[in-house]
């Protein structure tokens, strides 16, 4: 049933305002006051008074001055994004990591440790991780406003509760209120697709999009969606288990229980499970190929290097992954198609045939309207992703609290 819209009060209408004058800033700067006026339909008096309660915060700044119509030239501002500084934590990764971030999603420095081990990752991991960030000369010289964790699995963002991650190991893990009882720092839990996309929406190929879904590629497949504007989350906010699709239905059993699943066709997992395979029918071996690990990144790189053999499989995996593709292109006619994940741009094989497969198998008049690319972030997605989040909600609280 579709719900009445409700009316907004002066004190909700007052917080819309400021909202919108902070994204305008966000996706367009620098940006004169004018300009902001005119994109938010504002009165010039209105963002005067917003903008400047900005810049008293340390949020905003003057940079300089645009273009005159006439008369005294218009200042320019944007956001402070030196002012403030975060944590962000990316467990979505064959290596998780954590980082500091300015406030444009640019990598001030890395942890050194790497988080967890052969036995999983615990919250003890994680807590150390961030303490030995926050206790880096950058964090230090900073302002740290908050910590932002990427997780892959089916996540409650609304609690911060991962309800079911096989990657981590993780059940029904309350990992916000874990991590927050240590910390005196706001933190916020994201899906990995969800804030990748996020990050590509706020500092990448999706800014200004309004459609546009980012794939990520690891040892499963996912997918976050930008559709009219917003994130698709679904009804429970676990929308984007792309890698569950059957695309062949007499194809590999898969641990979810079905058959021929993108993640067992065309995910670096896959990669490595026929690499494995190919190695050990050449030696003449038997036995189940699982149990010789290939890394899929050696393959990837001979591909590059022209090996046939890693070619054919790179192709082979990029060809089913193009399947996937050419099916969300005819379902949901995006402007943009992102690959990324653990994916890098410099694996191009893998990258074409994924475009190629794609585009010879969508619909016409739906694939001219699409561009297919690897995201610029590449394995530091879900890290800038993991800081666009923190930077949402803080934000977001910026301009509820005036």
């Amino acid at each position: 049933m579709r719900q009445e819209q409700s009316g907004r009060n002066s004190v909700q209408v007052g917080i819309h305002n400021r909202q919108l004058v902070l994204d305008v800033i966000r996706t367009n700067q620098p940006i004169t006051r004018r300009e902001i006026a005119r994109l938010t339909g504002l009165t010039s008096a209105a963002v005067t008074n917003i903008v400047s309660n900005f810049i008293e915060q340390g949020f905003v700044r003057e940079v300089g001055y645009g273009r005159s119509g006439g008369g005294r030239k218009p200042k320019l501002v944007e956001l402070d994004k030196g002012s403030r500084i975060m944590v962000a934590v990316d467990l979505a990764g064959a290596d998780q990591i954590a980082a500091l971030l300015d406030m444009d999603g640019n990598v001030l420095c890395r942890g050194e440790r790497r988080i967890g081990s052969a036995k999983g990752v615990t919250v003890a991991d994680i807590v150390d991780a961030i303490n030995e960030i926050l206790d880096t000369p950058e964090a230090r010289s900073g302002q740290v406003v908050g910590i932002g964790v990427t997780t892959p699995g089916l996540v409650d963002a609304a609690t911060g509760t991962v309800l079911k991650s096989v990657a981590l190991n993780w059940f029904n893990v309350p990992i916000k209120a874990a991590i927050q009882k240590h910390f005196e720092y706001p933190v916020f839990i994201g899906k990995d697709t969800h804030v990748a996309l996020l990050a590509e929406e706020w500092y990448g190929a999706a800014k200004n999009m309004q459609n546009a879904i980012y794939l990520w590629v690891g040892p499963g497949i996912a997918i976050g969606m930008l559709l009219d504007g917003r994130v698709y989350t679904g009804s429970t906010g676990m929308a984007g288990e792309f890698g569950h699709v059957s695309i062949d239905y007499d194809g590999p059993a898969c641990k979810c229980g079905s058959w021929g699943c993108m993640e067992q066709m065309a995910s670096l997992r896959a990669i490595s499970s026929m690499a494995a395979k190919s190695d050990r029918d050449a030696e003449g071996h038997s036995g189940d190929p699982e149990e010789r690990y290939v890394d899929p990144f050696n393959v990837l790189d001979a591909a590059e290097a022209g090996d046939a053999n890693a070619r054919r499989i790179v192709h082979r995996a990029g060809e089913y992954l193009g399947v996937g593709i050419a099916n969300l292109i005819n379902v949901f006619n995006p402007e943009l198609i992102i690959l990324g994940g653990q994916i890098r741009p410099s694996d191009t094989e893998f990258i074409e045939a994924a475009r190629s497969s794609a585009m010879s198998r969508v619909l016409i008049e739906v694939g001219s309207a699409v561009t297919i690319t690897a995201s610029k972030f590449g394995r530091d997605a879900g890290l800038v992703g993991a800081s666009a989040l923190l930077w949402k909600e803080i934000l977001r609280d910026l301009a509820e609290s005036e």
